[in-house]
C-alpha cells in the first residue's frame, strides 16, 4: 500500500471519528414530544385481523399497522411501477406537507437508486420524473430545484427513494418478484426525516437497466457515500430521526458528482471529466463514484496514464475497504473475456493495476467468480469457480509473489444483486468477479 494510501485512510478515520462525535439535536421535527414510531419494513403480505378495515382502493398508500410504540410499514400487494409510484409519492408529499407547514420551501431531489448495486436505471429516473410532476400539481408553495452546492446552501427539502428487486419470500434461490419503492423526504433545516413511504412495483412494469455512466463503470457503487443514501432512505431511520451523518456531510460533492454523472450520460465527456476533477476537492478520496468517473473519461480522451491513475486508486480503495468488486464479463458460458469494442484491452490494463496493488499490500485476497440466475445452480458453481481460477492465474503471471496470497471460490448465482437472470446490461453486476482482503492462514 502506497503512503499516499495511508494518509488516506488516516484521513477516513479521523473523519468517521469526527462523525461519530456529533449528537443530533433530541427534539424531532414538529416539536414533538413523544419518540417516533419505529419504521419496520417488511415484503411480507399483511396477516388478515377479525377487526380489519374494509379493503382499501388501488391507489391507498402502504398500510401502517400501529402495535404498541412502534408500527410496521406493510408493503401492499405490487401494482404497475407508474401507480405504485404515484401511491407512494402523493402520500409521502402530503405527510411532508403536514409535518413542515404551508410556507413557501424548495425542494430538491437527490436522483433515485437501486439500493443493491447503488446504480441509477431507466425507471429510477422515470421514478424521479413522476415525483417532480406530483410536486407541481398538487404542491405549488414548493418550488423544485436541480441538486446543486447553491441550491443545498439554501437548508431546502431532499427527496431520496430507492427501488430495489426483492423475493416475497426472501429465498436467494428465487429470481425477484416485486420491486421494492422506499421513499423519504428530510428537512435540511433540521437534517431530520420528516415523512417516509413504502410500496411495491410489479416485476414487468421496471426497467432496470442502469445509466450509461453505471453500465460503463468498471466497478459498482455500494461504498461508504451510497451506504449513507440508502440508511438515511430506508428502514434504519425513523420519521424524526436524523439522516445519516455521513450522507449529508458528502451532499457537496454529491451535487459536483450529479452534474458530471449527466454530462457522462448525454455523452459530454470532456465536460464531465473537468466535473470530476472539480469534484476531487469535495468528496472522499476513494468515493467510487468520482474514481469510476476519472477512469471512464479519462480513457474515453485518450488520456491513458490518466486513467491507469485513476483505475490504480480504485484498487486501492477497494483493498483498503477490504472488497473491491470488478465488472470483467465472460463469454457465455466460459472463461473468455467479452470482447467487444475495446473490452479486451481495458482488462488488461484493469488486471495490471490490480496485480501491481494487492502485490504491494501485504494482505491475502480472496478471488470470487459470480453468475447470473440463468442456468442451474451446479453448473453456475463450477463455472463461476472456473472464472475465479482463471483470474487468479492472469493475476499470478502479471506478479508472481501474489501466488500463495490468491484465493479462489465460486459463488454461482447465490449472491445475485440484479437477480433477474436476463443475462444483458440489466444484470450485469451478477457476473462480476470481486476481490476480498481475508486473513492470511
Amino acid at each position: 500500500m502506497t503512503n499516499a494510501s495511508r494518509g488516506r485512510l488516516a484521513a477516513w478515520t479521523l473523519a468517521a471519528l469526527l462523525s461519530a462525535c456529533v449528537n443530533p439535536p433530541s427534539t424531532p421535527v414538529g416539536a414533538q414530544t413523544q419518540p417516533a414510531p419505529l419504521l419496520v419494513a417488511t415484503d411480507a403480505p399483511a396477516a388478515p385481523t377479525a377487526a380489519a378495515a374494509p379493503a382499501a382502493p388501488a391507489a391507498a398508500r402502504a398500510a401502517v399497522t400501529p402495535r404498541g410504540p412502534e408500527r410496521t410499514f406493510v408493503a401492499p400487494d405490487p401494482i404497475p411501477f407508474e401507480a405504485s409510484v404515484e401511491r407512494a409519492g402523493s402520500q409521502l408529499l402530503a405527510d411532508a406537507q403536514a409535518q413542515v407547514g404551508d410556507e413557501a420551501r424548495t425542494v430538491v431531489i437527490d436522483p433515485l437508486i437501486d439500493a443493491n448495486t447503488g446504480a441509477q436505471t431507466v425507471s429510477t429516473v422515470r421514478m424521479g420524473e413522476k415525483l417532480q410532476a406530483l410536486l407541481k400539481q398538487g404542491h405549488p408553495g414548493w418550488t423544485l430545484k436541480p441538486l446543486t452546492r447553491a441550491t443545498l446552501e439554501s437548508r431546502p427539502l431532499l427527496l431520496i427513494g430507492t427501488l430495489t428487486p426483492v423475493t416475497v419470500e426472501r429465498s436467494i434461490d428465487k429470481q425477484p418478484d416485486a420491486f421494492r419503492v422506499w421513499l423519504t423526504m428530510i428537512d435540511l433545516r433540521t437534517q431530520r426525516v420528516v415523512a417516509k413511504q413504502l410500496d411495491r412495483a410489479t416485476v414487468a412494469s421496471v426497467d432496470p437497466e442502469p445509466l450509461r455512466y453505471f453500465r460503463d463503470s468498471p466497478s459498482w457503487h455500494r461504498d461508504k457515500t451510497v451506504a449513507g443514501y440508502i440508511n438515511s432512505c430506508q428502514v434504519n431511520t425513523r420519521i424524526g430521526d436524523a439522516a445519516d451523518p455521513d450522507y449529508l456531510q458528502r451532499l457537496p460533492g454529491a451535487a459536483v458528482l450529479n452534474e458530471a454523472m449527466l454530462a457522462y450520460n448525454d455523452g459530454k465527456v470532456p465536460e464531465a471529466n473537468k466535473l470530476y476533477k472539480e469534484a476531487r476537492g469535495l468528496t472522499d478520496p476513494g468515493d467510487l463514484r468520482l474514481l469510476n468517473g476519472l477512469y471512464l473519461t479519462s480513457w474515453q480522451l485518450g488520456h491513458r496514464d490518466e486513467a491507469k491513475e485513476a483505475f490504480s486508486h480504485l484498487v486501492d480503495s477497494g483493498l483498503e475497504a477490504r472488497r473491491l468488486p470488478v465488472k470483467l464479463l465472460f463469454k457465455p458460458g466460459t472463461v473468455l473475456f467479452n470482447d467487444i469494442g475495446d473490452l479486451g484491452t481495458q482488462y488488461q490494463m484493469w488486471l495490471g493495476a490490480i496485480a501491481d496493488e494487492a502485490g504491494k499490500a501485504p494482505v491475502c485476497v480472496r478471488v470470487t467468480g459470480h453468475t447470473s440466475r440463468t442456468g442451474s445452480a451446479s453448473a453456475n458453481e463450477r463455472l463461476s469457480l472456473r472464472r475465479a481460477e482463471a483470474i487468479a492465474q492472469a493475476l499470478t503471471t502479471r506478479n508472481r509473489s501474489l501466488g500463495a496470497r490468491l484465493k479462489v471460490a465460486g459463488a454461482g448465482s447465490r449472491e445475485a444483486l440484479v437477480g433477474l437472470g436476463t443475462d444483458d446490461q440489466r444484470d450485469a453486476l451478477d457476473r462480476r468477479v470481486e476481490f476480498k482482503v481475508v486473513d492470511c492462514v
